[in-house]
């Protein structure tokens, strides 16, 4: 082949870009509509088939499918580089995983990887699907990098793999075709408060609050990405809507950030924010805002962009205005000064959503730019945070807690020694003695490993918890022989969790309590929310019993490889009567509803027994002998982790005779998240369940089709129902629609709870010997409406008025506190002596009538497991959960979340035992 001269091949390359810009194809040619045209609204099915189109035309874009949906579509991400780096995508995706995962690459070979590889970074938009200017940008982002020719364009091509991706498909699809199916753009609505149903299909909003369990398909598919074959540097998050007053909130971010990050996390976070702050600035695009300007923070684990900071990439979090029709930016003059937070203020004025389009463009572009004029940096230092985790791990090492700050104060002060207050407000020094015997005290290091044995109260739950860390990319290792830990000897087939890994920041907040600092606007003034969660430990939460190991562990274990399916159970004996199945395992309802459903007649028994060499404990499962029944159990032993003894003849103690409940749950127009979360864990153990409406509910007779009602939090309206302390637990204001403007499947979910017509109907349906499950703040409403002898043990009287404590004097963000369980009362059937719940602001109880029970209370003043909780001795002796009977049926009132995100499953069981206990008391059905 005859070589051009080298002028004249420079000469040809614009040309061959011009003409390759010129076969591109511009959103507004293939799907009709400019990104950011008013009115308009791009579905998922207009993304993939513009991205489609790109590829086609252009070989500086790949399309990779990265899994299923919930629903079932393709979750498509777009690889945008140059020609050259697409040829070798899984070369540079080798590099980018190896050094995000750091085992085995010492410092020489780090910088010969980084120098070799290409910086590679997420950007993502529509997580929240009525966000739309975030998945509308993003369409725009890939047009704009697939077809510039300019030099900063191609550093970037040349210097950056970047990977678009729409985060919730399925939402997108179900926002777009919502708002589209109005035929003229002019009668299209101004928002999407009139959405029929979450836009997740089970979870909604609450999709960004799933990133350190990962339950839904799509975030599966994502944290694989993230944390396991791509391993990215930087990650964009785009979401909506700015703070008032502004355009958008960007980085650097207000306090406390966690303590278990790589300290290069947040000063790689403050360099990034600082370039797109400089660069919207350069542009004199304004309305900016930063740190304090917003409520966000970087300390919890759940959320898609702070996952990021547990793995040492640099999350970016970009909050802009912006609907399908012009809005006003209103005149807040607190934003009018110019500070640190927002150096360019923007006038009030009215915002079309291609003015978003617009930053988001420059957004993507700065971001980008300093991905490309930093990369072997930016692929160095995640090796470095990662090869820090993985030496910390090795040797001794402390993490500095708010509560060895206080500790070492108190220690100084039994000396009698007087603090000396320095420069700075609110600091002050002590004998530098006391850094070394307190904040560095032996017992105080941090764990080397974690163990999990087998034997566990719930082992199957603690199999959920290991995949859980293996979803986000921690290594989890199994003895294959006997060890020595801690002074134990643990068996072969104990897990184990080292936490000398890259991830190491991930591993101690999964298994650690989060110490929040408290945080208050001044000295005895009201607390500073936290943006989420204050406490949330996922080990906790589950119930894992687990050890920390402070010293070198040295046991013959081996790498566990994908997801870890539980251990075979085994049934004892040989006796025909029956099988005999301990309640203490969650995955025992699975069994439980499969027998149920074929019409086998299931009992617990009220008193102790031991099970297969169990302990003994109330509420074992009784199942009489059949051929059916013989061959449910045998596949549920092996397939559920079960154990089960079979019997020689039937058990004679005291019996509680079970029957396939049926299950009617709330739900409201627009759709309730607690429902949709207790519709995934129903789903997920095999629950039967209809849910049902406020106008099914208002017709009454509900006695004849169900013996259970689930009432979740926020179902019935009052004070409490959005929850506090900046946790999102309920739904955003949905609007009732005119019936006749919305397709007649929906119409029969319009409507809301009322004292006059719906809890009417709840007394009857108890009356009737039906069972209520009255979650959240919706217990205000039941104990209201039904009349039960309940009161607040934490309402006071001031000024002749019955009154809630203020914040000043008690205040629990979302936390885990640690109540203690009557487990010989049926409701507490299989839970642990003490079990974790989690409060964010709840009800608790008092009984004033002389019936009902409280099987879990809060007993003792020091409740606190992890979070933040401020006088929470005030609970001492308040009852977190009640059962009360109404008439002929039952009232099951839970105050802290025992069905949270479907994380709370250490407590799942009081959830799944009021279900069948409602079912079982109920009479004779009509």
């Amino acid at each position: 082949m005859k070589l051009l001269p080298l002028a004249a091949a420079l000469c040809l390359a614009p040309l061959a870009a011009q003409a390759q810009t010129a076969a591109i194809s511009t959103p507004l040619q293939v799907l009709g509509h400019e990104m950011g045209e008013d009115r308009y609204v791009p579905s998922y099915s207009d993304l993939v088939r513009y991205w489609r189109t790109l590829e086609g035309q252009s070989d500086r874009i790949r399309l990779i499918d990265i899994g299923a949906t919930t629903e079932g579509r393709r979750q498509i991400v777009a690889v945008v580089s140059s020609p050259e780096n697409l040829a070798r995508l899984d070369q540079y995706r080798t590099i980018s995983e190896r050094l995000g995962r750091a085992e085995g690459i010492d410092e020489a070979g780090a910088r010969t990887l980084a120098a070799d590889g290409k910086a590679v970074v997420w950007v993502d938009g529509g997580l929240h699907a009525s966000e739309v200017e975030a998945q509308t940008a993003l369409i725009q982002q890939v047009y704009d990098l697939v077809s510039s020719d300019d030099p900063e364009a191609r550093r970037i091509r040349d210097n950056v793999i970047t990977l678009f991706a729409p985060d919730n498909p399925d939402g997108q699809q179900l926002v777009a075709d919502w708002y589209m199916r109005i035929k003229d753009p002019a009668k299209r609505e101004a928002d999407f408060q009139s959405l029929p149903k979450l836009y997740h299909p089970y979870v909604g909003h609450d999709n960004n609050r799933d990133f350190y369990m990962a339950e839904m398909a799509e975030t599966q598919n994502i944290t694989r990405i993230l944390y396991r074959e791509w391993r990215p540097q930087i990650i964009l998050n785009q979401h909506q809507t700015g703070p008032a007053g502004t355009v958008l909130f960007m980085p650097p971010f207000r306090d406390p950030f966690n303590y278990h990050y790589e300290p290069l996390v947040i000063s790689s976070l403050e360099e990034l924010g600082a370039t797109l702050e400089s660069r919207l600035i350069a542009e004199n695009k304004g309305g900016g805002t930063t740190r304090a300007g917003a409520h966000y923070d970087t300390w919890y684990n759940g959320n898609l962009r702070t996952s990021a900071y547990f793995h040492n990439a640099v999350g970016i979090l970009i909050e802009i205005i912006g609907m399908p029709v012009p809005i006003e930016i209103p005149f807040v003059p607190e934003r009018q000064i110019a500070k640190n937070d927002q150096p360019l203020p923007i006038r009030p004025q009215m915002w079309a959503m291609k003015q978003s389009v617009a930053y988001s463009l420059s957004i993507n572009r700065a971001l980008l730019g300093y991905a490309a004029a930093n990369r072997e940096k930016l692929l160095f230092n995640i090796w470095r945070m990662g090869a820090n985790g993985i030496e910390k791990g090795q040797r001794d090492s402390w993490t500095i807690t708010p509560d060895r700050l206080a500790a070492a104060h108190a220690a100084s002060a039994a000396t009698g020694a007087k603090p000396v207050p320095t420069r700075t407000t609110g600091t002050s020094a002590i004998a530098s003695t006391f850094y070394d015997t307190v904040l560095l005290d032996p017992a105080a290091r941090d764990a080397r490993a974690y163990v999990i044995p087998a034997e566990q109260h719930d082992f199957p739950t603690a199999v959920r918890f290991l995949n859980a860390l293996i979803k986000l990319g921690v290594q989890v290792e199994r003895a294959t022989a006997p060890f020595t830990a801690n002074g134990k000897t643990w068996p072969a087939g104990s897990y184990v969790v080292r936490s000398g890994q890259a991830y190491r920041a991930h591993v101690l907040d999964m298994f650690e309590p989060q110490k929040y600092p408290n945080n208050f606007q001044y000295p005895g003034g009201p607390p500073i929310p936290p943006a989420d969660a204050s406490g949330y430990t996922p080990a906790f939460q589950m119930g894992v019993t687990f050890d920390r190991v402070l010293d070198r562990l040295d046991a013959p274990t081996a790498p566990v490889a994908g997801a870890i399916t539980v251990d075979p159970g085994r049934i004892v004996g040989t006796g025909k009567a029956g099988w005999l199945v301990s309640h203490a395992t969650n995955n025992a309802f699975i069994l439980t509803n499969r027998l149920s459903k074929a019409g086998v007649k299931l009992a617990w028994l009220r008193d102790p027994v031991a099970v297969a060499g169990a302990p003994a404990a109330a509420g074992a499962l009784w199942v009489p002998y059949s051929a059916r029944a013989a061959a449910i159990m045998t596949r549920a032993v092996t397939e559920l982790g079960l154990s089960a003894e079979a019997m020689e003849q039937a058990p004679t103690t005291a019996r509680i005779a079970l029957a396939r409940p049926r299950v009617a749950m709330i739900d409201m127009y627009g759709g309730l998240h607690p429902t949709g979360w207790l519709r995934w864990i129903l789903d997920s153990y095999e629950f039967p369940y209809t849910i049902v409406y406020p106008q099914r509910l208002d017709a009454g007779r509900l006695r004849r089709d169900f013996d259970v009602l689930i009432v979740p939090d926020s179902a019935i309206p009052n004070a409490g129902s959005g929850g506090e302390g900046g946790m999102f637990r309920g739904r955003f204001t949905i609007k009732q629609p005119d019936p006749a403007s919305i397709p007649a499947q929906y119409r029969s979910w319009l409507g809301a709870i009322t004292a006059e017509r719906t809890l009417p109907a709840l007394k009857a349906f108890t009356a009737e010997g039906g069972a209520i499950l009255g979650m959240g703040s919706s217990t205000s409403g039941l104990i209201a409406g039904l009349g039960l002898t309940v009161t607040d043990p934490l309402a006071v009287m001031r000024d002749g008025k019955l009154q809630s404590l203020p914040r000043t004097e008690f205040y629990v963000p979302g936390a885990l506190l640690t109540a203690t369980a009557d487990t010989a009362q049926p409701l507490a059937y299989g839970l642990t002596p003490k079990v974790d719940l989690f409060y964010d602001s709840s009800p608790v109880f008092k009984l004033t009538g002389a019936t009902g029970t409280a099987p879990v209370r809060f007993v003792g003043t020091s409740l606190l497991h992890s979070g933040w909780a401020w006088h929470q001795e005030k609970l001492d002796g308040a009852a977190a959960v009640l059962d009360l009977p109404v008439g002929r049926g039952r009232v099951f009132l839970f105050g802290p979340e025992i069905a949270l995100r479907a994380q709370t499953q250490g407590a799942f069981k009081l959830l799944f035992n009021a279900i069948y206990l409602g079912a079982a008391q109920a009479p004779a059905r009509q």
